[in-house]
């Protein structure tokens, strides 16, 4: 390989890893966090979508029982409807009768704009019917609906309660024949004579489709509302893209969300019956469609690399020739004076190493002939000191700086806050308040917001397995204490006395003891046996770097360089009933 190739490669790789790693870890850790939070939200969410469906189309259809009710409610009334029905002409006292039960479906069918229309039919000789839609009585031959008469045949003696999905002609204000799709149920009843009925409740397809329209769906999701045969009685999208025979495997499957392939897509699918009136009602949401957020990420993402592999690449490509020209004109002038020759004429950059050692070059052969190179180890610890507090001032702002973009890229692909935008946010919030300000004492009001990011981002962690909570007065909040004192209390407690599948209690109690401030952190986990807490007790006298429980002895270093001999921390535990450890820190007033 070249010189000018090895340079690039060098230089590619110096501008590139450090862009191109975090990229990547990052872009598949919020890959796999977003693909498992897609899943299971589409999941919750589908299935409270069915949910408040199923409850509101019920709710539609249980004008019918009102009507059931009111008929069982009106025993005599109907009894004559009976009668009126079989008589060939109703008497003036019969047509008054007439209105009043008129009045009882019609009210119902003219306040809610979902129901098409109301039959009442009681089995007469002249086969006549109240219907909502005409002023007196109909016979099955006057009206051009007739369909339903033929399925109340069918099943009235096996049903109380069925459904089906008709067309109804109608005729319109111009006296022509008009198709008006609707869902009718019908409800078997009998009078007080066991003469029986049905009531024919006709509800408006298109406002039921109307509103499934209306709801929040995944692009490509199709809401459906089956009967017990399999047949699409209604939904948001008439193509629903599956079979009869694939509408029938998904009623009968045991779970209520699972995946399928059908026309050759993988679909999720979720499911819920409605037991009243045998239905199914079912959620088809094509698999593509959950993971929109992943491919725009994954977009972005390649996206990126793509500008940084370029980035990188120009960056390395100047940095190449300006090392190359540098290194020729070094060697030059080495080859120059080794000859005696006279040296090359150059321009010097002052901010460019290699100009550096060229004018170096020059003071050094023009007038002492050999090379003077000294350096001075003071001066080169200095020099990698002030570099390390840099870096030390450096690296977290970009932590801080990145996880802010973090959780503003997360909340923008998922459309909201989530548990990764608040883990993040918390994490922030710790971050920010560790680098801010110089002093390290802060007040106790502060301190435990503070420290309640840090409980939330545990919580986030643990989940169900600590209870934590606080006891103190308000009036030592504006105490100063230590920064970050709580944090390596609660962490010890959660990494020491949480048991595997146990839960664990955390008490934070905060009170004065004439001069002193009394911190105490309280748990009721494993506790700490005599052999260890002796080895603990050692590790806190000794000036030796700690190999565990680092968290305690630093906070009694930092306890000790604060306060002297007036700061304290101990140390209680019985082996299976918990630990307290107390910070006894002196008050200034």
């Amino acid at each position: 390989m070249t010189t000018t190739a090895r340079f690039f490669t060098q230089n590619l790789l110096i501008f590139l890893l450090p862009m191109l790693i975090p990229l990547v870890v990052l872009g598949a850790l919020s890959a796999f966090l977003i693909q498992q939070y897609a899943v299971n939200e589409i999941n919750n969410r589908n299935t409270n979508m069915l949910k408040q469906t199923k409850e509101n189309i019920e709710l539609l259809f249980n004008e019918q029982q009102s009507l059931n009710l009111h008929i069982i409610a009106s025993a005599t009334q109907f009894m004559n409807l009976k009668s009126m029905l079989n008589k060939p002409r109703p008497t003036a006292a019969d047509e008054e009768q007439l209105a009043a039960l008129k009045n009882f479906i019609d009210s119902p069918s003219i306040a809610q704009p979902y129901i098409d229309s109301i039959y009442i039919y009681l089995r007469n000789d002249n086969k006549r019917f109240i219907s909502s839609v005409s002023g007196g009585f109909l016979s099955l031959e006057e009206d051009p609906d007739r369909t339903w008469y033929a399925s109340y045949e069918k099943h009235a003696g096996d049903k109380d309660i069925w459904t089906e999905s008709r067309i109804i002609p109608r005729y319109n204000l111009n006296k022509q024949l008009v198709n008006n799709s609707v869902i009718t149920m019908y409800r078997n009843f009998k009078v007080r004579d066991n003469t029986e009925g049905v009531i024919v409740l006709n509800i408006k397809r298109q406002y039921i489709e109307r509103r499934l329209n209306d709801l929040s769906t995944l692009k490509g999701q199709k809401l459906l509302v089956v009967d017990e045969f399999g047949s699409v009685m209604f939904g948001n999208d008439a193509r629903t893209g599956l079979k009869s025979s694939e509408i029938k495997s998904i009623i009968a499957h045991a779970n209520p969300s699972f995946s399928i392939t059908a026309a050759g897509e993988a679909m999720l699918i979720n499911k819920m019956n409605s037991v009243p009136y045998n239905w199914t009602f079912i959620s088809v949401s094509p698999k593509k469609s959950l993971y929109t957020t992943l491919q725009r990420l994954l977009t972005i993402s390649g996206i990126l690399l793509s500008l940084s592999l370029i980035a990188a690449s120009l960056l390395a490509y100047k940095l190449t020739q300006k090392n190359y020209r540098d290194l020729k004109l070094i060697i030059s002038i080495l080859d120059a004076a080794e000859k005696g020759k006279p040296l090359p004429v150059h321009r010097t950059r002052k901010n460019s190493m290699h100009s550096q050692i060229i004018r170096s070059l020059l003071q050094n052969f023009i007038e002492h002939n050999y090379i003077r190179i000294q350096l001075s180890e003071s001066q080169y610890k200095t020099k990698a000191a002030e570099f390390a507090a840099l870096q030390s001032q450096l690296n977290p702002h970009f932590l801080y700086n990145t996880l802010e973009t973090i959780h503003w890229k997360a909340a923008k692909y998922t459309d909201g806050p989530n548990e990764l935008t608040g883990m993040v946010e918390h994490l922030s919030d710790i971050l920010r308040y560790s680098l801010e300000g110089q002093s390290s004492l802060v007040p106790l009001r502060v301190e435990i917001a503070n420290t309640k990011s840090y409980v939330a981002i545990q919580r986030i962690r643990h989940g169900k397995q600590f209870d934590i909570w606080w006891e103190y007065d308000a009036e030592l909040e504006e105490f100063e204490v230590l920064k970050l004192i709580f944090q390596p209390l609660i962490e010890n407690s959660l990494e020491h006395g949480l048991r595997p599948g146990s839960k664990i209690s955390i008490k934070i109690k905060i009170q004065r003891q004439g001069s002193q401030l009394r911190l105490a952190v309280i748990d009721n986990g494993n506790g700490i046996t005599p052999e260890r807490m002796m080895r603990i007790r050692m590790m806190l006298q000794s000036d030796s770097p700690p190999t565990n429980h680092i968290g305690l002895i630093n906070t009694q270093r930092r306890i000790q360089l604060a306060y002297g001999h007036r700061g304290e921390l101990q140390i209680k535990s019985k082996p299976g009933r918990g630990t307290l450890i107390a910070i006894l820190l002196p008050i200034n007033e």
